[in-house]
């Protein structure tokens, strides 16, 4: 990413996030040992290391964004009304992503649930980004794992996915 597109997108999402939080409050709960749960009760997990920044947006579980790099982890859960595949699921994920380039697709486990992994090259909001995406169901629900990050800030970023990935725990089956 050229400096000056970065440099914009610095300039727009810090021009955003105060409107951002001012508008919407937490909605994660503080639970023992530095771990946080969603108030409905489907997930825990902690945060990764340096830098992120909570935020809540109203349509979304859980966001953090560092506002250095422009780098994004969201968790978000969706009610399924029928027991839909994980690639029609992850289709559906990415579909708010423009000039998509899968990279690679596989099945993994997370907290011992099969997950579809996929990692792709995109474009959103004019920067081009990496995504690490990962969709997991349970019982009556889809769960929406993601990070994104311009793509030479990805290398450096995707560790601390990594490391949030490792303390989700899913609280329904």
């Amino acid at each position: 990413m050229s400096k000056a597109s970065f440099t914009y997108l610095t300039i727009f999402l810090l021009i955003i996030s105060p409107f951002l939080l001012s508008n919407c409050a937490s909605r994660l709960q503080f639970v023992e040992g530095g771990r946080y749960s969603d108030p409905q009760g489907y997930f825990k997990l902690s945060f990764p290391e340096n830098g992120w920044q909570l935020l809540s947006w109203k349509d979304l579980d859980f966001v953090l964004w560092d506002s250095r790099t422009g780098s994004t982890i969201v968790v978000d859960v969706k009610p399924l009304k029928e027991d839909l595949e994980l690639a029609i699921l992850t289709n559906q994920l990415l579909i708010a992503f423009d000039s998509k380039k899968i990279i690679s697709q596989d099945m993994e486990k997370i907290d011992g649930r099969e997950a579809l992994k996929t990692v792709l090259e995109a474009w959103t909001e004019g920067t081009e980004i990496t995504v690490e995406a990962y969709v997991v169901r349970g019982k009556g629900v889809s769960y929406d794992i993601i990070f994104w990050a311009p793509r030479d800030v990805f290398p450096h970023k995707v560790e601390a996915f990594h490391q949030l990935l490792a303390t989700i725990r899913f609280l329904q089956p």
